[in-house]
């Protein structure tokens, strides 16, 4: 059960500040695609989230989009970013947050992943050495009735730490 707990809990993607990172010990930013930075299934950035990335940028923060979709559809929204991308991470695996602390040049222990589902983001965050922010899905899921289900387990499992 430790694995699937985050470090922090927020609404929105851009509730986290450089501060809240920095905090954490950390100076490199790992975001998810799908209804953390952008709407479920698209390369349309959340309201806000363009301005919250150049924020971080801004603050010496380094930014990197890690995702499970493809990587030319998370190089587009990468791109509206001007970050640098990990697409097919293979989250909750491991290794996707390996190559991307490679690419930011930094360590896993030094990078806080944000995302909005506890069984890749959180878990494969909490597996690499990385800190986490779970993030609520920003909007219902258009994805099928197992996805649902996973949204159920989820609920159940953040009650056990409360």
């Amino acid at each position: 059960m430790k694995q699937l707990k985050p470090d922090a809990k927020c609404r929105y993607l851009t509730d986290v500040t450089p501060a809240t990172v920095k905090a954490l010990g950390c100076k490199a930013v790992l975001i998810d695609a799908d209804n953390t930075s952008s709407h479920d299934l698209t390369t349309d950035p959340l309201p806000g989230t363009e301005d919250w990335v150049r924020a971080m940028k801004a603050a010496g923060l380094k930014v990197l989009l890690l995702s499970n979709a493809k990587t030319e559809r998370a190089k587009v929204l990468a791109d509206r970013y001007a970050i640098p991308v990990v697409g097919m991470a293979a989250k909750p695996f491991p290794f996707g947050y390996f190559r991307a602390a490679l690419k930011l040049r930094t360590s896993p222990k030094k990078a806080v992943m944000l995302g909005d589902q506890l069984f890749t983001d959180i878990l494969g965050a909490n597996l690499a050495g990385c800190r986490s922010i779970w993030v609520e899905p920003y909007e219902e899921d258009k994805r099928d009735k197992y996805f649902l289900i996973k949204r159920k387990l989820e609920q159940w499992v953040s009650k056990r730490w409360e």
